[in-house]
């Protein structure tokens, strides 16, 4: 095989492993009436959401697609959070964190970051 076709084979052989592995994933989407929250996994039976802008209450998020979960929070600028699936604690990958009060840690959502 020459060496041309080789990197889309690969490219789309990679796309694959990653589509159909169910990778979660996660994203927030602002609005003047709040923030939609939108979490992606594969095989959730039922989605939380719990964030610090009020003292960490479970908001049950609701099925908005193919492994997709959507909850609506009030407008915040800046809030700590982390999902209950399924009866256990989630914290996706999130590039900032910080330490909780029990040992564990929390993501944060900065608005605009």
């Amino acid at each position: 095989m020459r060496k041309s076709r080789r990197l889309p084979l690969l490219a789309a052989a990679l796309f694959l492993v990653v589509f159909l592995a169910g990778c979660a994933g996660h994203y927030f989407r602002e609005s003047e009436k709040g923030t939609y929250v939108y979490l992606k996994y594969r095989g959730a039976k039922s989605v939380f959401f719990a964030c610090s802008l009020d003292r960490f209450r479970l908001h049950a998020a609701e099925p908005a697609g193919r492994d997709l979960w959507k909850v609506e929070i009030p407008p915040g600028s800046g809030f700590s959070y982390f999902y209950v699936i399924d009866g256990r604690t989630y914290m996706p990958p999130c590039p900032l964190k910080e330490r909780d009060d029990f040992g564990s840690e929390n993501c944060i959502y900065m608005r605009g970051v």
